[in-house]
């Protein structure tokens, strides 16, 4: 997990103190692992390094964290260090320390919770998500994992790394020659087949493809044709998907094309390394994979029988094209994917490159109700619920920040009800509300003229009201939780902090008022009060930027 003293100052001068204080102590050297307290009282941080050091000490961990406590000199952040329990030690942090965080993101302003890596220990990660069929529009499941891809990107930017969003688009092969046949029957008013594609799209994407090319454009009905239109179709809805993808604040740096692969001479390319790297063998006039050995259920066709490259070659392309731009390559997967996992890390062993360089995250479906009862198919796509249909309904705000507050393993039930529900008691506009209540007051401040100096001038030690304390402690912890939800790719981390620093800010709020009496002979624990606010509403920006909800100044 994230190292708290990589991200905090304070916590980095208590951590080289606890590290000088075991070599005092004539004990092994440890990482002090620094962790919160479930209990409050128990101190603000607190380690279990004599627990860890008993048995190579050869003594009872209480004993060791007394020698631990009295070999230590703790800095001027810790106001008490208590031994508690088996042999728990528990940090209490001076006021000023606690307080110091408001300087410190009012200092850094937007970068409060950005960790700046030195080039050692930065990667370039490559972010593979959505991904869908160029064949039709894309469904809310979609949505889902473009929101929270898009989100982990960023947590990943944020934690240090150099970051790339890429879309992988499947423009070549069969579905495009069905896509191709599928506008053409239509154009002509034929009969589908069962394997055609259907839905009120098609006969739209007919006109945009008149309309932009003229009538002769679906004309003829040979293989070229058709080949041809499949291609003009798929490019269509492809920027028909970027469209999608962008009204969900949602934009790649990169798309690749798998026709492209194949243009270039990647696809053959690869298939000639791993032919060269002895992991192929022809079987019944096709060529196989030999996947077995490293973990798939069985080998995998590259070339079939009549000498055309599977979707599986080009996918041993990609991944070989994605190694030589990136340090790690994380997928994010459909649901339907499952079993897609253990054949590309099979194929990364036989192009030579680390399988631990993967990471496969698997994309959980999204149920669409409305009042608890499923949401009608989409007029226009026929057999899904589109993605901009659900945006158009309930907002790009809404929609993103209850695709990013689950868990993206779990299967989620999204009621447009209820989420569209402009109350406190929908999350999104709970933590909006709470950003705009602090631009409300910054409003009032300057309406009544009132001199709130600046943050180093404000007298910080009048904060001692326990709702000030929590607001307090809640924004210190933020810079660790965006590092643990880069860490873990769990957005829903981030979104549930942002809750949580809001209800904070809502009780302090409502038992400190900031301006009262700031005229008067208080006006100094306004002014305290005041920075405390502006600061806070620093982290909710920052903590709704990075999971790209905007933060109004008024609502």
């Amino acid at each position: 997990m994230a190292r708290p003293e990589l991200l905090d100052p304070v916590l980095g001068r208590v951590d080289a103190a606890l590290r000088e204080a075991l070599a005092r102590a004539g004990l092994p050297a440890a990482d002090p692992d620094l962790e919160r307290p479930k209990v409050a009282e128990h101190g603000d941080w607190a380690t279990t390094l004599p627990l860890r050091l008993a048995r190579e000490v050869g003594a009872a961990p209480r004993a060791i964290a007394e020698r631990l406590v009295s070999a230590l000199v703790p800095p001027s952040d810790v106001e008490a260090v208590e031994v508690a329990g088996p042999g728990f030690v528990n940090l209490r942090l001076s006021h000023v320390a606690v307080t110091s965080v408001v300087g410190r993101v009012l200092a850094e302003g937007e970068r409060f919770g950005h960790r700046a890596r030195p080039a050692s220990g930065r990667e370039r990660v490559n972010v593979e998500f959505v991904s869908a069929n160029p064949t039709g529009p894309l469904h809310v499941g979609n949505g889902r994992w473009a929101a929270t891809g898009d989100a982990i990107a960023a947590l990943l930017a944020a934690d240090g790394h150099d970051v790339e969003r890429e879309y992988y688009v499947n423009d070549h092969g069969e579905q495009v020659r069905r896509f191709g046949e599928t506008l053409l029957l239509t154009a002509q008013g034929r009969e589908l087949g069962e394997d055609h594609y259907r839905g009120g799209y098609v006969a739209d994407l007919v006109a945009a493809l008149r309309a932009a090319h003229g009538d002769a454009v679906l004309d003829g009905d040979g293989d070229e044709d058709i080949e041809r239109i499949g291609r003009l179709g798929v490019e269509a809805m492809r920027a028909r998907i970027e469209a999608q993808l962008h009204g969900l604040g949602v934009d790649f740096d990169v798309w690749t094309s798998e026709r492209a692969l194949h243009e270039s001479g990647a696809v053959s390319a690869t298939i000639a390394e791993l032919t060269a790297r002895g992991h192929t063998e022809v079987r019944d006039g096709a060529l196989f994979l030999v996947t077995t050995p490293h973990g798939d259920d069985k080998d995998r066709v590259l070339v079939r029988s009549d000498g055309r490259p599977t979707y599986f070659a080009s996918d041993c392309a990609y991944l070989r094209d994605k190694a030589a731009r990136a340090d790690r390559m994380l997928y994010l997967l459909g649901a339907d994917h499952h079993g897609y996992v253990a054949r590309l890390l099979a194929a990364a062993v036989c192009l030579g490159i680390d399988p631990a360089r993967l990471e496969v995250r698997i994309g959980q479906l999204v149920n669409v109700l409305r009042d608890g009862e499923p949401v009608r198919l989409s007029k226009r796509a026929g057999e899904i619920v589109t993605l901009d249909e659900v945006v158009d309904e309930v907002g790009v705000d809404v929609a993103r920040y209850h695709f990013l507050r689950q868990s993206l393993d779990t299967t989620m039930d999204l009621d447009l009800a209820v989420v569209a529900a402009r109350s406190m008691d929908n999350p999104v506009y709970y933590v909006q509300y709470a950003h705009a209540r602090i631009g409300s007051v910054v409003r009032q401040a300057d309406e009544r003229g009132f001199d709130a100096g600046t943050a180093a001038e404000a007298d910080l030690s009048l904060l001692v009201h326990p709702a000030e304390l929590e607001l307090l402690r809640a924004m210190a912890a933020f810079p660790l939780v965006v590092a643990e939800a880069a860490e873990l790719r769990a957005t829903q981390r981030l979104a549930r902090h942002a809750e949580e620093l809001a209800a904070t800010f809502h009780r302090f709020y409502t038992e400190c008022r900031v301006l009262a009496g700031a005229e008067a002979l208080d006006g100094g624990l306004s002014r305290a009060r005041y920075h405390l606010a502006v600061a806070a509403r620093q982290v909710l920006a920052n903590a709704l930027a990075l999971l790209r909800v905007s933060a109004p100044e008024r609502m």
